[in-house]
């Protein structure tokens, strides 16, 4: 097997592993035996654990993020609505190839219950630019909302998306296939609606300064 495909296979490996059993459960031995490979293979693509594991994340979100931004940029100053804005931000992991973001989604939900030590840091790393590029143009389409406001705002928007990644065919059943999981035009339209009137919501500013 190539380098290249000895490395796939492990990163698919442990994609699996993790979402499955989390990140303290699964252990490199579990891992060998799941991809058919060996330790020193583990050992000369990743070097540790924590490597294979930041591997295993950054293979699904860099392709999403680098989607996220070439979408925003391509706005035109004259058409940057939050809607579009919106649809920039959460159309590129509900409409992923190959299940880019439901895999995202279930190794990601399973480690943040875990917490293991690095994961703060690295996300952080992975999402933190690309946040600031979008909480930017937010707030420019919204100039009444302070930045708080804007970044408490679209916090909830990523967690509007993740539900929908992570529970849609329990919603599908839940609602006797009338919203189905594999309408993919009808998810994003109905979450970046959803998300656009969130953001625009009245500022909650105004009434705060009144309280006081």
């Amino acid at each position: 097997m190539a380098a290249a495909d000895t490395r796939e296979t492990l990163l698919d490996a442990a994609e699996e592993l993790l979402a499955e059993q989390g990140y303290a459960a699964t252990s490199l031995r579990q891992l060998t035996a799941r991809a058919g490979a060996n330790l020193a293979a583990v050992n000369y693509h990743f070097g540790s654990k924590e490597a294979l594991a930041k591997a295993v994340l950054e293979r699904r979100i860099a392709p999403i993020n680098a989607e996220r931004l070439r979408r925003l940029a391509a706005i035109p100053p004259r058409r940057r609505r939050v809607e579009a804005i919106v649809r920039a931000f959460v159309e590129p992991p509900l409409r992923g190839g190959a299940g880019t973001g439901e895999r995202l989604c279930r190794v990601f939900g399973r480690m943040s219950v875990e917490q293991p030590p690095f994961l703060r840091v690295f996300l952080g790393q992975q999402f933190r630019g690309v946040a600031r590029r979008f909480h930017a143009a937010l707030r420019a389409t919204l100039p009444g909302h302070g930045e708080a406001e804007v970044w408490w705002r679209l916090h909830f928007t990523v967690g509007a998306m993740a539900h929908a990644l992570q529970n849609a065919h329990l919603f599908a059943d839940f609602t006797h296939g009338l919203c189905r999981a594999d309408d993919v035009d009808q998810l994003v339209d109905q979450l970046v609606a959803f998300a656009a009137g969130g953001l625009r919501a009245a500022s909650t500013a105004a009434p705060a300064r009144r309280r006081a």
